[in-house]
């Protein structure tokens, strides 16, 4: 049932995103990111993305719940609760990770940004860990 709350939850926000997206960047409503703050452009490409992955990982969370309830897979409540995270952070990471194709293809990814896949942990001599 968890599966079935939490994506009903995401697919409402999604809809409600797309059918009226943030207009300028606030902490309250809206998808806000480094990457989404870039430009006008980024921010508005980032409303209409984020608003498509949250309806399409909210309707495969709904899907995958009536698929565990139906199969009467309930009783595994502590395995769909450390699972279910998941499918909260996916549009998150797919968001920026179209934000920044779709701003490498226009030229404008920022100078001091940093892949978060390409973080090497290092030591330097002179600071502390």
């Amino acid at each position: 049932m968890i599966y079935i709350a939490c994506g009903s939850v995401m697919m409402v926000v999604g809809f409600i995103w797309l059918i009226s997206p943030a207009k300028k960047p606030n902490r309250l409503y809206g998808y806000l990111s480094y990457l989404a703050q870039v430009n006008s452009e980024s921010f508005k490409y980032a409303q209409k993305i984020a608003s498509y992955w949250l309806l399409l990982f909210g309707t495969i969370q709904v899907v995958l719940g009536m698929i565990i309830h139906f199969l009467n897979w309930d009783r595994y409540f502590l395995l769909w609760l450390l699972t279910f995270y998941l499918f909260i952070l996916f549009p998150i990471v797919w968001t920026e990770k179209s934000l920044k194709l779709f701003l490498q293809k226009r030229g404008q990814l920022p100078r001091d940004y940093v892949d978060p896949d390409k973080i090497k942990k290092t030591r330097t001599k002179g600071f502390k860990d």
